[in-house]
């Protein structure tokens, strides 16, 4: 749309994940710094003398928003698919999980925080998740059907 502004928010968050099955080293449990980057896209405001003329959304809403929507459920948090054989001693002992039946890939991962993110309300264009320094997932929120993602299967990370 002609007159679009897009913006971009950066997060992190730490988590664990274990990949059952995976052939390399990230079948075992370990854990990422995540930086996610939030990419909002609109036409400004122009509703002149108000606050928020001139933004597409303030950041310190895009970080409210982000906040509530996903980084308070991921932060320091094991990321869980369900099949881990870790997971049951992790609730037992009240770590922090969050259960999100599906393989936590840094794929799935973005796809479902850009889900989250548009059911927030949210105008998401992207969102990009980098798993290392050097590996990241990114997918563009218009590929998010609206009943949600189509989840992959298998798929590894980069763990370094």
């Amino acid at each position: 749309m002609r007159g679009e502004v897009a913006v971009c928010k950066i997060f992190t968050f730490d988590a664990a994940h274990q990949l059952i099955g995976h052939k390399g080293k990230c079948s075992n449990l370990h854990g990422h710094t995540y930086k996610l980057e939030v990419v909002l896209k609109g036409v400004p405001s122009v509703e002149e003398g108000q606050s928020d003329e001139g933004f597409v959304i303030d950041f310190s809403d895009i970080k409210a928003a982000v906040k509530e929507a996903v980084i308070e459920r991921l932060d320091h948090a094991f990321l869980a698919m369900g099949n881990e054989p870790v997971l049951e001693t992790l609730i037992a002992t009240g770590s922090k999980v969050a259960l999100l039946s599906f393989r936590t890939t840094a794929e799935n991962l973005s796809s479902y925080i850009a889900y989250e993110l548009k059911q927030a309300a949210l105008p998401v264009y992207s969102v990009k998740l980098w798993e290392t320094p050097t590996s990241w997932a990114e997918v563009l929120a218009a590929d998010i059907p609206g009943e949600g993602p189509a989840y992959r299967l298998y798929g590894g990370c980069d763990h370094e």
